[in-house]
């Protein structure tokens, strides 16, 4: 997921992960996890997702970290 700059702080990434947390909760899913750029770690813990294991890097995107939240 990505919002494009000139919508960042609008609340759109809420609402999109808030939906897809939903749709995945009536299917039963019970662990979310992403890829999550090192700008984007303190959105994901403001949505309760956790880091796990170490940052790794993707060519021409940069430092990634595992996240992951129990739905």
């Amino acid at each position: 997921m990505a919002i494009l700059k000139s919508f960042q702080g609008k609340g759109l990434g809420n609402i999109i992960l808030k939906q897809g947390e939903d749709l995945l909760k009536e299917k039963k899913i019970k662990i979310l996890w992403c890829n999550a750029r090192e700008v984007a770690i303190h959105f994901y813990k403001k949505n309760n997702y956790q880091i796990i294991g170490k940052p790794f890097n993707i060519k021409q995107i940069g430092i990634h970290y595992v996240m992951y939240k129990t739905l």
